[in-house]
């Protein structure tokens, strides 16, 4: 029975297509491959000798980059265990038998919101272990010393599976990640095509700013936003809103000096959630940093029409800031292709920019990319 006709993404036609051995169907316009997926997933708990845990890297989206527990969707027609097993065999190189039911959870997913995830323990494991379907690494780490995984299910999941283990739920606390270094794109204008044209050139942060619009309409974009930051592993972060960043499961929020101060929004914000805050001075990023902020934004470097009220700080401020707090900084104000290179020497992580985002989106991302990229 034909489960879709259009593409869940961008609306355009489906079209049979091989793919992963088997014949799929394909949307004609953007390409996305419509797995027909049931709702459930599988999570795989295989440990080594000592009790290390196998975990992931993920080499596409959704949490491109992140770690995560060997895992995916079922088949039509396949049974957890071997769904289970399949996704460790395609994406680790490892096969095994399952030991036990660990747990069901709940996750959320951009394409169905939620979804449920069985976990097992598997064992008997063998076979070389290589990275495999989406998967740009695999190895085993210490319980002491786990990385921040992607998904929450996977987190309870393997907390339950390590229960006995001391320290495992600190270990496997939500973490928050630091920006990525590069372009740090302000959506201005037409939101979706910024959006759009930035993430395809290389963008890893997009920061959704709307001064002049109703909650409603806001709501819409950032979900629109949501999707594309998704689909292409970037960042979202959504400017002064914590309701509007909460409610379309951004990355995080970027605050101003007279926005609600850190510790307050770390109080109602998920602790996975990057809180970053714009300063204008050395005391005041020194300030951000002591309150907990994951990132600063440091300008306006040179004068811009965005922050008209503000005196530029110039580049020896930017640089000195940058070169005296431990968390990333985005130089932002005034900034264009013209002075690119003079505010990437400063030492910033991030170069931040409105207008010239919004006139050549493609074009800026990859230059700032490169920029900063170099050595």
């Amino acid at each position: 029975m034909k489960l879709q006709r259009f593409c869940c993404a961008c609306g355009g036609s489906l079209a049979k297509q091989p793919v992963d051995g088997r014949e799929r169907d394909v949307c004609t316009r953007c390409g996305r491959v419509a797995y027909e997926n049931p709702v459930p997933a599988t999570a795989a708990v295989v440990t080594g000798s000592g009790g290390d845990v196998l975990l992931v890297r993920r080499a596409a989206p959704p949490k491109l980059g992140s770690w995560c527990l060997p895992g995916g969707f079922l088949e039509i027609n396949e049974t957890p265990q071997a769904g289970c097993l399949r996704e460790l065999r395609e994406e680790t190189g490892l096969s095994g038998e399952i030991d036990s039911l660990i747990h069901v959870e709940i996750g959320q997913s951009h394409i169905y919101r939620s979804v449920l995830v069985v976990g097992f323990r598997v064992g008997k494991v063998k076979g070389r272990l290589q990275p495999g379907d989406d998967s740009a690494e695999v190895r085993y780490f210490k319980t002491g010393e786990l990385p921040g995984l992607a998904f929450r299910s996977h987190q309870r999941i393997l907390a339950r599976a390590l229960a006995e283990s001391p320290g495992i739920a600190a270990a496997l606390s939500p973490q928050r990640v630091l920006i990525p270094p590069g372009a740090y794109v302000i959506t201005s204008g037409d939101h979706i095509r910024v959006a759009t044209e930035s993430c395809r050139a290389g963008a890893r942060i997009v920061q959704f700013r709307e001064k002049d619009m109703s909650p409603g309409r806001m709501l819409g974009l950032a979900q629109r936003l949501r999707r594309i930051t998704w689909e292409t592993g970037a960042l979202l972060l959504v400017n002064d809103h914590l309701d509007l960043a909460m409610l379309c499961r951004a990355d995080g929020v970027h605050l101003g000096q007279e926005d609600i101060p850190v510790a307050d929004a770390r109080r109602v914000l998920p602790p996975e959630m990057l809180v970053g805050v714009s300063t204008h001075s050395m005391d005041q990023a020194a300030a951000a940093e002591k309150d907990g902020a994951d990132y600063i934004g440091i300008g306006p470097v040179f004068g811009t029409p965005t922050k008209a009220d503000y005196v530029p700080i110039g580049l020896e401020t930017v640089r000195r800031v940058a070169g005296a707090v431990a968390i990333p900084t985005v130089a932002i104000g005034g900034i264009n292709a013209g002075n690119l290179a003079q505010v990437a020497a400063t030492g910033v992580s991030n170069l931040a920019m409105v207008r010239a985002f919004n006139e050549d989106p493609a074009t800026m991302v990859q230059q700032v990319n490169h920029l900063l990229s170099s050595p």
